[in-house]
């Protein structure tokens, strides 16, 4: 059996745009329940993937609910699968529940795991649109990455956009026992 501090040597960090990932099973991102595109990541995955990233989500995926998992090609994009993870829609700041956030990390990993791949890509959940603090973010991507590391998967890798994600983050997975050298890219 894996010992922890293998596991998260599978993880790596890169700089960088999720679109660009080359050597990926997937990228995941989420998409709110009323399948609207909000913030940076949607629409920049939305617009790299191509119009049948569209039509096909709008077609295929019929009342999701928070929790939901689903994936589908990565059309015009380098990976061949996006998994999405249904978020719920926020009315104010008392609907925010981390259990959500973490749970996307959860169920995407576990779908990865299923599907047989080999190399994920995650942006840092929840620094969006959505506002959650960085550390706060950070900490979470930690827990639900941790949680369900599996040894099937050969590498998970965390995507920051940011310099200031890409640091916090950083901090957070060195704060775990992580070890930055030969799993940074920037």
């Amino acid at each position: 059996m894996d010992s922890e501090a293998s596991l998260i040597d599978r993880i790596t960090l890169y700089k960088g745009d999720i679109t660009q990932q080359q050597d990926v099973d997937a990228i995941v991102c989420t998409i709110h329940a009323d399948l609207t595109l909000r913030g940076s990541l949607n629409k920049a995955v939305f617009q790299a993937a191509g119009q049948a990233l569209d039509d096909d989500l709008l077609e295929h995926i019929v009342k999701p609910r928070a929790g939901d998992v689903f994936v589908l090609p990565g059309y015009d994009l380098p990976m061949p699968h996006i998994i999405f993870t249904v978020m719920p829609v926020w009315r104010d700041d008392f609907d925010r529940d981390d259990a959500y956030i973490v749970r996307s990390y959860r169920r995407a990993m576990e779908t990865a795991h299923q599907m047989g791949l080999k190399r994920i890509a995650f942006p840092v959940l929840g620094t969006g649109h959505m506002g959650y603090p960085l550390e706060r973010a950070a900490r979470m991507a930690y827990r639900g990455i941790s949680d369900r590391i599996i040894g099937l998967l050969d590498e998970v890798r965390i995507v920051c956009n940011r310099d200031e994600t890409f640091q916090m983050m950083g901090r957070r997975l060195q704060k775990n026992g992580w070890k930055a050298e030969g799993h940074v890219k920037v």
